[in-house]
Order: structure tokens, then sequence, then C-alpha cells
């Protein structure tokens, strides 16, 4: 393995280049016709020719697998003190940017890498080098100030990084096979009746069922799933810490590393975790079985679906070219073929291996990599085809019983029914030849029977000859056969119960190692972000949403009719729009905040920015050009509800494509204002909370109520596109029991916290809060005070909320600080209440 980082040599003459004219043997004439030995001019042959097309296989495999690799070895040298915080944490930070771009989106995702591509512009020779590169602009730092190889080797890097890579497509291929083997069952039990002829050495042999069959193909299957789990339980042994084979000097901890990428242990013995290759022979030899018996099943079903037995289905056929009359089941061959390469690619791995020595070496490592991944990819595909075929077997034209018999398969029944009545074996053996020598059992005759009997000198006087010519012509009587294992309907029927139980053992046991890969996961990406937050998020909490003037009129419980006026003591002009206040009471809090809004090209919308001001707030308002700022008019009277009148304005084209990038890059997203945002609803805001996601922070929403109330639509949209995309939902009393159509505030909150997954968070006015996780319910009651100013309460709450739980307090703690903090608020006149928080600790 090549340990240093070249870049090719563009000024020396490259190998193979045209002779010099006038060298030995040289025609000059000939020079301009040479193949070239490279497409890129920019590379070496080397390079053009082996590192650039081994880059671009094994790019999309292994970097997302080093980044997480690097996260987990990154947060053990920062536990262990290997790697001071500060440093530990800004790497981890330009991990997790690379995570977000190149790793998985979310859980249980399939072994395939997401990206599939990644530029090789010949700056780096490999994907480790391309790692470090991408990691130092991530980070803003050189590759010389990277420490993420501090105690770490490329190769027990790679063997980790294999290991990870190859496990998740064992269990991918695990899943498959046992549904295979559900699916097997269940066809099995739909064809316990349907008798046809089973073959030895391609010859009629004896009478079977189809559900014979398949319990025998779903036994092995299970054989073969059994020996995955072996497989994967011996690749999931971490070799990170083997360094390049002997260990590091440097106080690391090796398990902490193994559980954090869900090994279930660290190696034993450094140098066989970096040299050794058991693994993979292992899993390329199980593919090959895999497929092989497939391929044998696979002849079969063929012979049965040329001969009529069972239908052949349309949708695994190709049509002829030249006979229209005809359809051929080409998948099955197939099949066969995609098992000849399985056992091609296993004798490559197998050979490869061979090759190199018992160290750390290209052959036994790197260079098996693109056979495994092929090999995977192929299995997968194969057990697909293969299920896909068992759902559509059903019988046809079987073979009538009387083509059964005529077929010779009945005749070892005959001479068994014999022997049951004290025939010796040979005796009886011997008299069925004799029998079918003259013809099938349908022909013979009592007379033919009698004296095949008398020729064996075997006495009898009718009960023997009887019995010959009932057994030979019932094939169906296999059907009562009670031995174990056999095609009698009992028989079969115990099999395949066998069968669903050791299924489902087998399932749960897979199951339990893909849980373990994803709570691994999930731990290491939590605590990862959260050291990463330290260094590199920006925000706290980024709002997207609304921002507005609002015109308060105080001691007006109403607006007064047409054509009349009423006086009241003051009219107030404030910073309005959820989102807005809620960004602004969280910088006012201490938490550092974004605002994302749209305003218009207008004095007003430069108002809302100068009243939004404030400081640890970053404001992004987008100007809308021709269009006027929104408005909201309140009427507001001690002990009443308010009422209000909006002007949407700019707000109503505010849409995703309006909000920045940097909107992201903060540990809590909040929506808020969504029912004043029409360009926003539904899939829009769907967008922006998969975006969020995506970029590793946490969502909140807060709609507020419908203009035109709950309707269906309005319910079904934010349900289903919406809040499944949210992890806190933060209503009040009226929108969540409106949302959910309910007039108990807790059966509310259970019934959207199920439908959704979201975390509801119901603010309840002078009753406090109500957090349901789960079914699990949680009340924080509010302190009695006196009411100043109600505006902006349950915006207030939100920021008191999510700025406490982007500190790490609990749900439960975040929601006591939010009801103390909106109370105090609502007690508090408006131009003191900066001065309250500002005293106020998240």
């Amino acid at each position: 393995m090549t340990q240093e980082s070249t870049t090719p040599d563009r000024k020396r003459p490259e190998a193979g280049s045209a002779p010099e004219p006038g060298a030995f043997g040289a025609d000059p004439s000939l020079a301009d016709s040479r193949v070239p030995l490279r497409t890129r001019e920019d590379l070496s042959i080397y390079w053009d020719n082996h590192l650039r097309v081994a880059f671009e296989q094994s790019a999309p495999h292994d970097l997302p697998a080093m980044v997480e690799a690097s996260l987990a070895h990154v947060i053990m040298l920062r536990g262990t003190g290997a790697l001071e915080a500060a440093r530990a944490d800004r790497l981890l930070g330009g991990l997790v940017k690379l995570w977000r771009q190149w790793g998985d989106q979310g859980p249980g995702e399939e072994w395939t890498p997401r990206v599939s591509s990644h530029p090789f512009d010949g700056s780096v020779e490999d994907p480790y080098y391309y790692l470090e590169q991408q990691l130092a602009a991530a980070c803003g730092m050189s590759t010389a100030d990277l420490d993420v190889q501090l105690a770490r080797s490329r190769n027990d890097l790679d063997a980790g990084v294999f290991r990870m890579i190859l496990r998740r497509g064992i269990l991918d291929l695990a899943e498959l096979l046992l549904q295979n083997v559900r699916d097997l069952v269940a066809a099995a039990d739909r064809t316990v009746e349907s008798v046809l002829i089973g073959h030895t050495h391609r010859r009629p042999a004896q009478p079977t069922t189809i559900a014979h069959v398949l319990s025998g193909l779903a036994e092995a299957l299970l054989s073969q799933a059994d020996e995955l789990l072996s497989v994967y339980d011996e690749m999931n042994v971490s070799p990170l810490g083997s360094a390049a084979f002997t260990g590091t000097d440097v106080a690391i901890d090796a398990e902490r590393v193994a559980e954090l990428l869900g090994f279930s242990q660290s190696f034993t013995a450094s140098y066989e975790a970096v040299a050794g290759a058991e693994h993979f022979m292992r899993l390329a030899s199980l593919h090959a079985r895999i497929s092989a018996t497939g391929a044998r099943w696979a002849r079969v079903l063929q012979e049965w679906m040329n001969l009529g037995w069972v239908r052949m289905p349309d949708e695994f056929t190709q049509g002829s070219s030249i006979m229209p009359q005809k359809k051929n089941p080409v998948v099955l061959e197939h099949l066969v073929s995609m098992a000849g390469a399985a056992t091609g690619e296993t004798n490559s791995i197998l050979t490869t291996i061979a090759a190199g020595w018992y160290e750390d070496s290209n052959n036994a490592t790197t260079d098996v990599q693109k056979h495994l991944w092929s090999s995977t990819d192929r299995v997968i595909r194969f057990a697909r085809l293969l299920d896909g075929l068992t759902l559509e077997i059903e019988p046809a034209a079987l073979p009538s019983d009387e083509d059964i018999v005529r077929s010779g398969a009945t005749t070892t029944a005959v001479a068994e029914a014999l022997a049951t009545r004290s025939v010796p074996w040979r005796g009886a053996h011997d008299v069925v030849g004799t029998l079918f020598r003259q013809g099938d059992p349908t022909t013979w005759t009592a007379q033919q029977v009698d004296a095949a009997l008398a020729e064996a000198g075997i006495a009898d006087d009718g009960p023997l000859r009887d019995l010959v010519l009932t057994s030979g012509r019932d094939p169906r009587r296999i059907l009562g056969r009670e031995q174990p294992g056999s095609p009698g309907r009992a028989p079969i029927a115990t099999a395949l119960t066998r069968a669903s139980k050791r299924t489902e053992a087998l399932a749960a046991r897979f199951r339990e190692r893909r849980d373990g890969l994803e709570t691994a996961r999930e731990e290491l990406l939590t605590t990862a972000a959260e050291f990463a937050g330290n260094a590199g998020t920006r925000y706290a909490l980024s709002v997207i949403g609304n921002a507005n003037l609002d015109v308060i009129v105080h001691s007006a419980h109403s607006f007064p009719p047409a054509g009349t006026e009423q006086i009241v003591p003051t009219i107030e002009v404030r910073l309005g729009g959820s989102a807005a206040i809620a960004a602004q009471r969280a910088a006012q809090l201490g938490a550092a905040t974004r605002l994302s809004a749209k305003v218009g090209a207008d004095p007003t919308g430069d108002l809302v920015r100068t009243l939004a001001t404030v400081d640890g707030l970053d404001i992004d308002l987008i100007r809308e050009p021709g269009a006027d700022s929104g408005l909201t008019v309140v009427a507001e009277d001690q002990g009443s509800e308010r009422s209000f009148l909006s002007s949407l304005g700019a707000m109503g084209r505010f849409g995703p494509s309006d909000v920045p990038a940097a909107a992201f890059e903060a540990r809590f997203v909040l929506c808020s204002g969504y029912f004043l945002l029409p360009g926003m609803q539904g899939a829009a805001t769907a967008a922006l909370l998969t975006e969020a996601h995506r970029q590793g922070a946490r969502t909140a929403v807060d709609t507020g109520h419908p203009d035109s109330g709950w309707t269906p639509r309005s319910r079904a949209e934010l349900l289903e596109e919406v809040l499944p995309h949210t992890d806190i939902f933060l209503p009040n009393e009226s929108e969540l029991t409106g949302l959910a159509g309910l007039d108990d505030v807790e059966d509310a909150a259970r019934d959207v916290a199920a439908r959704t997954g979201a975390m509801v968070i119901a603010k309840l006015g002078a009753a406090g809060a109500l957090l349901c996780e789960g079914d699990s319910l949680t009340r924080a009651q509010a302190p009695k005070v006196v009411p100043v100013d109600t505006t902006g309460a349950g915006d207030s709450f939100n920021a008191a909320l999510l700025g406490a739980l982007s500190q790490g307090r609990t749900a439960p703690e975040a929601l006591e600080f939010a009801v103390s903090t909106a109370s105090m608020l609502v007690a508090t006149a408006p131009e003191e209440r900066e001065g309250v928080l500002s005293r106020v600790a998240l």
C-alpha cells in the first residue's frame, strides 16, 4: 500500500512514448500511428490507467465510511485527551459537513452509496488523500494542520472501512434471503396438493409435490442465512486501533471507537486485524453458494415451465424475434449465468488473496474490494429475482395421475408396498422390474402380476397381486405419507412451521444487529454534532417565516362597527410576525440566532429591520421589488381574546428559493407563521425541513391558526406533508384541538404525536404548557401573574424553549423554562422586556 502522496510527473517523458527518431528499430514514419496509452493528458500512464479508475470505483463506497470512522476516531482522541478539545471540535465540524454531503440521509438505508461519483482531478492519488483534502477545506485549515490521522494508519482505516461497508451489504442480503424463505413457505402452503413427477439424474423418479420442493429450497436458504449471520459476526470486529499492524504508543481507546461504529468488539490480534482476509473469503464463497443453489432451482423451474406444470409469468419472459408464439423464460437462464459470474468472482477474490503475503497488501485488501462490491450487488439482484419468481409460482397443467403412473414414478411405491408384506426387498424389486419391462403400471394385468410373483418364487393367493395393482396406480397416496420430511400433508405442515419459526428467529437476530448499527450511528452523529456545535455551528436557532409591522390598538376588544369611531388610550407600532418575534426573543435570551423573512421594498420594510435589530440576531430580510411589506392590526383588551386584521404583502411571495443556505447552519430551525405564508405551505415547508435535517439541525414548526378554519385539506396538508418532517410541533391549545378534530387537548396531543412522530408541545395560556412525546405526557404549570400585554407570548415561549434545548437542557427542563419565561414577559411592559430577558440565563 502506497504510504506517500505523489502527483503525476508531467515533465518526464512517459513510459511507452514514441521512440526517438533514429533509435534502433524505430520507423519515424509510424510515430503518429501509435495507440495512445492514456485518455487524459494531464495524468501519467499509471495514474490514468489505474489510480483514476480505482478512485472512481472506490470513492463512492469508501468516503462515507471513512468519514464515519474518522468521526469515531476524533471523538475517541478527544475523550482520551490525545487531542485537545478545541482542535478535535474543529475537525468534527468539518467531518460533520462532509457526512452531510456524502453520508446516509437517514437510518436503515441500503448498503449502496448515496453519492454516485466524485471528481478525480489528479491532485491526489486515492480516496484517503481526497478525504484529507476535502476535510481541510471544510475545516478552513491546511492539510498540514490536520490531526485526523493521529494514532491511525491507512492500513487499519481501510480494514475498518471495508468491514463497515460489507456488513451493511450482509444485512440487506439477509433481509432478502429471509423474505425469500417467507415467500417460499407461503407458496408451499398453497401447493401442498400439487403433485408432479420428481426426477433424479434427469429421469422420472417418484411422485412429489411443488410444496415438497419449495420446502427443501427454504431449508437451503435458511442454512445460507445461518452462515450469513456467522460471517456478519466475524465481519463486525473492529480493526481500528491496530494502526499499521502493531498498534500505537499514543493513548487511545480502541473499544470506544468500536462502540461508536457499532462493532461488536475490537480486535484481539492487531496483525490479523490488518492482514486478515478470512471475512472476505467467507463472504465471497457464500455469495457463490447462494447463487449456485438458486441457479440449480432455476434449472428445475425452467423445466416445469417448459412442461407447462407451472405458469410462465409474462413479466419474466421475453418474446422471440422470429417465432411469435414463443415466450422464453430467459430470466432463469440469466440466474444461471449470474451464478457463474459469482463463482468467477469468488475465484478471482481467492486467487488475488492467495497471491498476497500474509501482511498488509493491496492484493488481500484493496484489490478485492471492487469484486466484493460487485458480488454483493449481484447477489442482492439475484435474490430479488428469485423472490419475484417465487411470488409468481402457480400450478398450471400439472401431470395427471395417469401421466405420473406412465412415467414409472410410482414403481418404487409398488416395491415398498410388497416389502411391507414381508417380501424381501430384492425380490420385490425384481417383481417390479419384470412387470415394468412389459409396460407401465396402467397396462399391468392380474395375470402378469401373478406370473411375476411366481417367477420370483413368492407365494400369493391374491392379496399381493391386488396390492401391486393398486399401489402402482395411485401417485397421490404420497400425500398421506407420515414420515417427517416427506411430501405428505402433515410432514409438509411441520416443515413449513419449523421454517417459519427459524426464519423469524434469524430475522430477530439480524434486526438486533441492524438496530445496533443504527443506535451506534445515532450516538456517533449526535455526539459529533454536539462537539462540532462548539466550533462549527454558527447559530443555536434559525427562524424562517413572517416578519411585519404590528399596529396594536390597546383597550379595544374588537373593531368598531362600520361608519363609527372609537377613541382608545394607545395605538402602538411594534415588530410583528411570529417568526420575527421568536428570533428577537431568542437573541435577547443570549442564543445566537438568525432570521430569514421577506419584506417589501418600502419604508415599512426598513422599519421592520430597525425594530428587529438586537445584539446576537443576524437578519436576512429579502426585499420584494414592487411589493408592500406585511402589516397586522391587533385589537387587544385585557381579559379578552385578541382580534387581527392582516395584509400579507411581500410575505405572500416568500418561498423556499428565497431562503439562504446559511439559514440551515443551526442546531434548531424553526418555521413559523405557516398559514400567513402561502408560498411556504405543504411541500415547500416539507422541503425546508428536509434540508434542515440533512444539514444536521432539529426542526420545529409553529403554524398559527388557518384563516379559513380547519378544513380537511389544511389538516391533511399538515399531518401528511409537513409534520412527519418536524421534530417539535408548537401549537397553542385551540390550534392543536382544531388540527386533531378532538376536544380534549391531551387526546389531541397524543393523536398528532402518534400520526406524525413529532414531539408535540402545546401552549395552554394561563394553564402553562403540555409536552407529548410518543404516549408520554408532561405538564408545566404557569405561575400566577397579572397580564400586562399578551402579544407575542407564544413566540416568546418558542424562543425560550428552543433556546434552552439548544443549550442541552432536557425537554421537560426546557418546557419549565419556556413557561416561566413567557409568563414573566406577559407580566412585563414591552419596553422593559429586553432588560428582563438579558437577566434570564438560558
